[in-house]
């Protein structure tokens, strides 16, 4: 029994360190240029020892971007179970999201088409799209319980606010906007978000 529990310790172990140096590979060259090679001699390992724990390249690149989208969705629901206002709570969403994003390489890559050929990106697109559609909407029901929003229709706002914030992921983390500082743009964001534009 015991000598089984070592043996599947060792194995999950080897599994995540292929999940990380294929992880640092994959966003240095992305899905196309990589290949099972680069991965196998990162890890000083024979290609067929990475087939043991993954069918393909394919199978492989699934499981970086599922652990990418669990790190995403860790921070996220962090910042959702934290005990404070509803708005500096949207505002750390907003933030963490846009931050950890910029971190995820591999995720990025897929959301914005890098392996269109890839089908199951369109099935993590669309799961990552819901998810954060209901976590939005859980701080704004907060918000107007604590009377601090004022929303009609919390599907339609949450869908607003989500489809701005997936707007803002491309220029602040890759984009012209890359380099600068998220705080502060996250701050004039959500001023936008909570009070409008217009003159008051």
């Amino acid at each position: 029994m015991q000598i089984n529990q070592e043996n599947g310790n060792k194995k999950d172990q080897n599994r995540e360190t292929i999940l990380k140096i294929a992880r640092e590979i994959f966003s240095k060259y992305g899905y196309k240029k990589t290949t099972l090679d680069d991965i196998a001699n990162a890890v000083r390992k024979g290609k067929s020892s990475l087939y043991y724990y993954f069918k393909s390249k394919e199978d492989l690149f699934q499981a970086v971007i599922m652990k990418e989208v669990d790190i995403l969705a860790h921070e996220l629901e962090i910042v959702i179970n934290r005990n404070t206002d509803p708005v500096d709570k949207l505002r750390d969403y907003i933030l963490t999201k846009l931050s950890t994003f910029r971190s995820l390489a591999n995720f990025y890559h897929a959301i914005e088409g890098d392996v269109t050929a890839v089908d199951f990106i369109e099935d993590i697109k669309h799961k990552y799209e819901q998810d954060e559609i209901r976590m939005i909407k859980r701080i704004l029901i907060e918000g107007v319980r604590k009377n601090e929003f004022e929303i009609y229709d919390f599907s339609l706002a949450a869908i607003g606010i989500t489809t701005a914030i997936k707007g803002l992921e491309m220029p602040l983390s890759a984009g012209n906007y890359g380099g600068v500082n998220l705080e502060r743009s996250v701050d004039t964001i959500l001023k936008i978000v909570c009070y409008g534009i217009m003159k008051r």
